[in-house]
């Protein structure tokens, strides 16, 4: 209904303005016409907010909005550099565009990582990715050549592909999310890490949860960065100067990690420091972290014991206008006593709930939030608490991928959801019963202070059993975005991962 209202008066201002112009001096008439699509640009939201669906196979967007599948687990082949073909591999998560030199704006090539973790004799053991061609070819955007292979095997593969980014020298990071603290937990009884020979010195277990980086345009990896830390890699940020990584860490408690490169855009030779946040929550400091092998494969253990601040499953970051978005998580009824005992450093606004519990340890944390750091002054904060909209029938909860866009003269924040479970209203009673997991994306007006749950705007909703991820923006404002392990028995199309591209922006 408040839409109606302002269309009406936004109609009611060009009635006006048209009859200020037609007794205003000509020169006048474009200041009054401006001003008017301007309120309109600014004032009316890119879509209108959809409501939670508990029982959907399909994806659910807003009127007006469509979508179609690119790329899909299986469905499509992939291409080796011997030119033989296989089944794609599934678990599509990071997304990354890399514009063609020559016609930025409608062409450039795709990059999906695969968070896998199996034996592929054909593809490779554990993680992945593939790399295709897109094109904007009468007003739509369409898949050129082949689905390309990239080839792990030079480092010794990888496992569980999550988040990256693009750097600033046009290749990709990828980064490991994997909890391999042995080589038989890789190894999975000969389903998952079938070589399990040593790689630079490091036995196979050593040498998986770092940060990777491919050349798109080669379809070949550079390097394997161990100076970034063995860690749960979820996300990897680089500024655009060259300098600097953000690193976050899915684990709980988890860290925030930054690399510093001792020549600018050169990522072969770095610093690696860990977050501590200053008691009183307005500024922080970066402990500087031992780059011995041996200290690079536990920094997580190391930098706890120097007395790092500690994070309930950091997710995707994201920068906007010079400040750092994270998607923290969170876990249910989660313990901090054993990170605290090993000298873990707990975050302000987490205190502030230990002071209640019976022994100062007990943190309930069932649907996360998003944090906000800003490099200038080292502040860490809480952005947005998840939580229950008023009407209590959905809730924000346990944020994962992150991306940004502008549209018109605002900016949004853009979240999707993976709920840690299906209980505590993350879905309906009617999908609980079912066991059905259902996730969100939804878009906050970054122009809001201090934002609530109430502001956010849901844009629409997975099918059952998905998380979306690797939400991108093409340079003319069409999303892509990665639909990973919907239910395979759900009807239609979308039973199995797919990278789709969503249209009517």
């Amino acid at each position: 209904m408040k839409n109606f209202f302002l269309l009406a008066t936004i109609l009611g201002l060009i009635s006006c303005g048209a009859e200020a112009v037609e007794n205003a001096p000509i020169d006048d008439a474009p200041i009054v016409a401006d001003t008017i699509e301007q309120v309109a640009i600014d004032t009316i939201p890119p879509f209108q907010s959809i409501a939670s669906n508990f029982d959907t196979d399909s994806l659910i967007l807003p009127e007006g909005f469509s979508y179609r599948i690119l790329f899909q687990e299986k469905t499509d082949l992939v291409t080796r550099a011997d030119g033989q073909q296989f089944p794609a591999k599934g678990n599509h998560d990071l997304t990354v565009f890399i514009p063609d030199e020559e016609k930025p704006e409608t062409k450039g090539l795709l990059y999906i990582s695969h968070e896998t973790k199996y034996a592929d004799p054909n593809l490779g053991d554990g993680g992945g990715a593939t790399i295709f061609e897109i094109e904007k070819i009468d007003g739509h955007w369409q898949v050129r050549g082949n689905f390309d292979h990239v080839d792990f095997s030079s480092v010794g593969y990888t496992n569980r592909n999550c988040g990256g980014s693009l750097t600033p020298n046009g290749t990709v990071f990828t980064c490991e999310e994997t909890w391999s603290w042995n080589t038989e937990y890789l190894y999975q009884g000969g389903k998952g890490h079938t070589d399990t020979s040593w790689m630079y010195g490091l036995s196979l277990w050593q040498n998986m949860g770092y940060v990777v980086e491919v050349d798109p345009q080669t379809r070949k990896v550079v390097k394997k960065h161990h100076k970034m830390g063995k860690f749960i890699h979820e996300d990897a940020l680089c500024t655009a100067d060259g300098k600097t990584v953000y690193l976050s860490d899915d684990m709980s408690p988890g860290l925030f990690f930054k690399y510093e490169t001792v020549t600018p855009y050169d990522y072969t030779d770095g610093q690696l420091y860990a977050y501590r946040q200053s008691d009183d929550g307005e500024s922080g400091s970066w402990l500087t972290l031992p780059m011995d092998t041996t200290s690079l494969i536990n920094c997580e253990s190391v930098a706890k014991s120097m007395g790092a601040t500690m994070f309930i499953r950091h997710e995707w970051i994201e920068e906007v206008n010079g400040k750092i978005y994270i998607c923290e998580t969170g876990e249910d009824h989660f313990s901090w006593a054993e990170s605290m005992a090993a000298g873990g450093h707990v975050p302000n606004y987490v205190r502030e709930n230990l002071a209640k519990s019976d022994d100062n340890t007990k943190f309930d944390d069932p649907f996360g939030r998003i944090l906000e750091f800003d490099p200038e002054t080292n502040k860490m904060r809480s952005y947005i608490e998840g939580g229950f909209f008023l009407d209590s029938i959905a809730c924000f909860s346990n944020p994962d991928c992150n991306t940004s866009v502008t549209i018109g003269n605002k900016q949004y924040l853009v979240l999707s959801e993976d709920i840690n479970w299906y209980d505590r209203g993350r879905v309906d009673a009617n999908a609980e019963g079912r066991r059905d997991f259902f996730n969100e994306i939804y878009f906050l007006d970054m122009s809001i202070e201090n934002p609530v749950v109430e502001d956010l705007m849901r844009f629409c909703v997975a099918p059952r059993g998905a998380e979306t991820t690797g939400v991108i923006f093409l340079p003319e404002g069409t999303m892509i975005m990665n639909i990973q392990h919907p239910k395979s028995s759900n009807s239609g199309l979308l039973n199995k991962s797919s990278t789709i591209i969503v249209e009517g922006f």
